[in-house]
């Protein structure tokens, strides 16, 4: 009976061990081989094995671009419709910033013409 709980101890243990690699193999980790050979040489100091579970967690790089481009679309989104929340609860009409820089420089294109136009008539 002892040697039953030593063995299920043994391969409970084993298992928790490994348990870096069987992460990676199940995200289906691009460098899950790699993760595999940290985790099995250097897992005994601990610090390998946190290494090689913090590995396996990670996503691979181009998931992670494009979760970070995800994210950074969320945000936009999100700025947008807290902006277009805030004009609908004052009631006041969205103007772009962008807008009254552009009435601006039309305005004094508009006075430059004027004045070439009295220049010639004079």
């Amino acid at each position: 009976m002892v040697k039953y709980v030593e063995a299920i101890g043994l391969l409970g243990a084993l298992v928790v061990y490994l348990v870096p690699s069987l992460e990676a193999d199940a995200r289906e980790h691009r460098h899950a081989f790699a993760i595999t050979l940290v985790n099995v040489f250097l897992g005994w100091t601990v610090i390998g094995w946190f290494a090689a579970l913090r590995a396996a967690r990670t996503p691979d790089g181009a998931q992670r671009l494009s979760q970070i481009a995800q994210k950074a679309r969320l945000a936009v989104a999100r700025a947008t419709i807290d902006k277009l929340v805030a004009h609908a609860h004052h009631r006041t009409v969205f103007q772009p910033r962008f807008v009254e820089v552009r009435v601006t420089k039309v305005r004094v294109a508009q006075t430059r013409s004027a004045e070439q136009c009295d220049c010639t008539r004079k």
